[in-house]
């Protein structure tokens, strides 16, 4: 089964937006749901779905609405082109073409884990050990780069 990733928006029926009772009606009770809290004050929900193979991250900062996915499982596809266990130069290769801005963004040598990002679709890939671990998805944002646009 493949679940096609749509950029600023999410996967299937769960949307960037949606809040934690949303996202539980919707999917049921995560396998594990870890919370955090930080130096600011702000607090973070993050639902662990393991056989779907995703985490769902909502934010204090954003009134707990759904912030972030992170995919982990090869179920999921980005323009119906497979993610996660492609290495370095597959992934620029399969998608540089699709989205030119496509570029490394951190280089972490001593752990040897990269992340690159594409700017026009808010999303992030995670490569461990020069494969791709995990890829992220970011909402839109306004101008500002504060106010986030959320998808309808």
């Amino acid at each position: 089964m493949k679940i096609e990733i749509i950029p600023y928006v999410g996967f299937d029926k769960i949307k960037l937006g949606l809040t934690l009772g949303q996202v539980e009606r919707l999917l049921g009770k995560p396998n594990e749901q870890i919370k955090n809290q930080y130096s600011d004050n702000s607090n973070e929900v993050i639902l662990e779905y393991h056989k779907l193979g995703v985490d769902l991250m909502f934010s204090s900062d954003e009134d707990y609405r759904l912030g972030s996915i992170t995919f982990n499982s090869s179920a999921f596809t980005l323009k119906g082109k497979k993610l996660i266990g492609i290495n370095e130069s597959e992934l620029i290769l399969r998608f540089k073409s699709l989205f030119p801005d496509l570029k490394l963004d951190d280089d972490f040598k001593e752990l040897n884990m990269k992340d690159y990002v594409i700017d026009s679709t808010g999303i992030s890939f995670w490569l461990d050990n020069g494969i791709v671990d995990s890829v992220t998805l970011f909402p839109n944002y306004q101008d500002d780069d504060e106010t986030v646009i959320w998808p309808d």
